[in-house]
């Protein structure tokens, strides 16, 4: 029971994740209704009618072009979630929109069929489920070989074909099945909408209790998906129908904003004042530590409305604080509800979003003197008594804290956090979302907490079944990019190991030469950094190993299957002999020498691994015939290898080459199959 329980977890958080790529469009698309507005205002005259046409033109093309994001949201959704499973693969998000246009027309003949008289709506629900069985679809088909005659159809080519045909016996289920679900669903929304309590509204304070309550789990993004996006119809005045709180408030709905107003106070005036109450009742020696962090956390609620580095300051070393937070944010949305205040937001409640959105609001301002004040009192005033009288052990009390976090490099600190998780050896996969890591692991007993905690960790979250959750704030993306390099160059050891013989080159040939800085830069480009070439055009990367071509997502590691280090192809050698695939240098060699790093002429970051499991021979079997920072041209020998040892002591001999900057590149075809030999052509890659 508690692994599926974990499952369904890790399949929610994979869902949470997907809905932040189609809600990022959001902001831009709120900006455009915003100032397309604002425009259209400033072209209308004292009288009413239209005093500047080019303005009020120039307003209008604004306004439609940003609320047409808002009416196509199922369809982005669509898209999006599909590209969020298939880890980045575009033809997903193509087979996610033609499965949705055609599951919505054969809806729309079901209803008719059926005599409904009502429209059958799937709203983002539809595009959310297409997304899903979209990115699966292609998971499942996506390397399908058919018939020669049918050859151009095979692999990627195949998945939306296949989805057109699923999402037309999906619209005549869904024609039976979804009427009474959406009935369901527009009840339940109605009810929370419509909520009260001796005549007070209670959907404010629902909706921002709830997302409170799912920050530590990562789930809030599944919770007010059909909040923003599914509650509630709006027609406006030319007939368009907007669903959700978000559409219909850009839409210009006078009773939309409720909802989304209700955490503004908390964001902006009751976590700062908990981070405030924090920073008191810290120890003295700790106190201008803690308040540094604290400050800049509670600058980031306010400014951008991202609060979990707050949050996590105290959710789990005192969770009667985070039970408290709850129970306040439940009263911020009572009283935006009780003083009718509404505002609207395209990434989240903010001080940023508070003007984006302010062309629609409702007594705003009385966030400010009336709402904020009560509820940064109430944070502070709870906090700051509830930590000293139960001598609660949030930041800086009973404990001399780390600031070895604040004086290393991102590279560093990323090379940390992955020996806190556990090493490469130990990640199965890892992601990122606003604010935190999301991992899975194959043993989360691996993890240390403490050294998390050291880095600038907020928190770290164990779901169960390897979910992990690392909170380290609006840092988090860049980490996990950096973390995905170390994996690359095979592990915190391997990384290490390479920077060390790096150094050593380095110091030999300032010894030898006496002009360091001269022959550093003459060879590497500025500070002795290899230069990443910036040509654009296309490269044929060929066959390096005599062998049997293997498709990537066939590679005995889930490093390299779920294409965590880019893109690529896999060959099982048949001799041990690995010449040069492309012309180019060596821009890494391997301390143990079971991979070589080349950087091509076209600026493609090629890492060739033999074999799985190799780096722990420690060398043994493997012979080296270049160095780091020779140049090496197509069919150079790079290193023999014995074959038989490798059977023996590694997993696989099976070695993918992978492209590591993959995103860097319009499109890499695989146009080798079956088996090759050393100098056939293996990849086409175009920049």
């Amino acid at each position: 029971m508690k692994k599926k329980g974990s499952r369904a977890f890790a399949i929610l958080q994979k869902v949470g994740k997907s809905l932040m790529l189609p809600v990022s469009v959001l902001p831009a698309a709120g900006l455009l209704v915003a100032f397309g507005r604002i425009i259209q205002n400033i072209a209308v005259g004292p009288n009413g009618q239209v005093a500047n046409a080019m303005l009020n033109a120039i307003g209008s093309i604004m306004f439609k072009g940003g609320i047409a994001i808002f009416e196509q949201l199922p369809l982005i959704f669509a898209i999006g979630v599909a590209i969020g499973f298939a880890a980045g693969e575009g033809v997903a998000g193509l087979a996610a929109g033609v499965g949705y246009f055609i599951m919505i027309n054969v809806l729309k003949i079901m209803g008719e069929l059926r005599g409904l008289p009502f429209k059958i709506d799937t709203g983002v629900f539809g595009g959310i489920i297409m997304g899903l069985i979209a990115a699966n679809l292609y998971k499942k088909f996506f390397k399908t070989k058919l018939h020669p005659v049918l050859g151009f159809f095979e692999g990627k080519r195949l998945v939306p074909i296949i989805t057109a045909f699923v999402a037309m016996i999906l619209g005549i289920a869904l024609g039976f099945i979804w009427p009474p679900i959406q009935g369901a669903i527009n009840a339940f929304g109605k009810s929370v909408l419509d909520a009260k309590i001796a005549g007070f509204s209670l959907s404010g304070g629902i909706f921002a209790a709830g997302n409170r309550a799912l920050i530590p789990t990562g789930l809030h993004h599944v919770f007010y998906a059909p909040f923003l996006f599914d509650f509630g119809t709006f027609t406006n005045a030319a007939g368009e129908v907007f669903r959700g709180e978000s559409a219909r408030y850009f839409a210009g709905d006078p009773t939309a904003g409720a909802i989304m107003a209700s955490e503004y106070p908390l964001k902006i005036f009751g976590l700062p004042a908990a981070a405030l109450a924090m920073t008191l009742t810290a120890d003295k020696k700790n106190r201008k530590a803690v308040g540094g962090v604290m400050l800049t956390a509670a600058l980031t609620s306010i400014i951008t409305g991202i609060t979990e580095p707050i949050e996590f300051a105290f959710i789990f070393v005192a969770p009667i604080l985070y039970v408290a937070h709850v129970l306040l944010a439940f009263v911020s949305g009572f009283l935006i509800n009780l003083f009718h205040i509404r505002l609207g937001y395209t990434f989240t409640s903010s001080l940023i979003d508070f003007f984006i959105s302010y062309f629609n609001a409702g007594n705003p301002w009385k966030l400010f003197y009336i709402v904020g004040p009560i509820i940064g009192v109430l944070y502070f005033v709870v906090f700051y008594y509830a930590i000293k009288k139960f001598n609660l052990k949030t930041p800086g009390r009973g404990e001399d804290l780390e600031s070895e976090a604040l004086n290393i490099s991102a590279s560093q600190k990323a090379l940390e956090v992955l020996k806190a998780l556990g090493d490469a050896a130990n990640i199965k996969h890892i992601d990122a979302c606003i604010t935190r890591l999301r991992l899975e692991l194959n043993d989360s007993s691996m993890v240390d907490k403490n050294r998390l905690k050291a880095l600038g960790s907020a928190g770290v979250m164990d779901a169960g079944g390897g979910s992990v959750q690392v909170v380290f704030g609006t840092e988090a993306e860049a980490l996990k990019d950096e973390i995905k390099s170390i994996i690359a160059a095979g592990g915190a050891k391997a990384f290490e190991n390479v920077n060390k013989e790096a150094a050593m080159d380095s110091e030999n040939v300032s010894n030898k030469n006496g002009m360091n800085a001269t022959v550093s830069k003459s060879k590497s480009g500025k500070n002795g950094a290899v230069s990443r070439n910036s040509k654009s055009g296309e490269e044929i990367i060929v066959s390096p190993m005599k062998g049997k071509i293997v498709d990537i997502s066939e590679v005995p590691d889930a490093t390299f299957a779920e294409k965590l280090l880019g893109e690529g192809i896999a060959i099982e050698p048949v001799d041990g002999i690995v010449t040069s695939p492309v012309n180019g240098k060596i821009t890494q060699l391997f301390r143990t020498k079971h991979a070589v790093g080349i950087m091509t002429d076209l600026g493609a970051e090629l890492l060739i691994h033999i074999g799985i499991d190799t780096v722990k021979m420690n060398g043994e079997g493997f012979e080296a015939f270049v160095k780091q920072g020779d140049e090496v041209k197509v069919g150079d020998k790079l290193l023999k290898v014995d074959l038989e040892l490798v059977k023996k002591k590694a997993k696989s001999t099976i070695s993918p080459i992978v492209i590591t900057n993959t995103s860097e590149f319009k499109s890499i075809d695989k146009i080798a199959k079956g088996n090759v030999n050393c100098k056939d052509n293996m990849l086409k890659i175009v920049k």
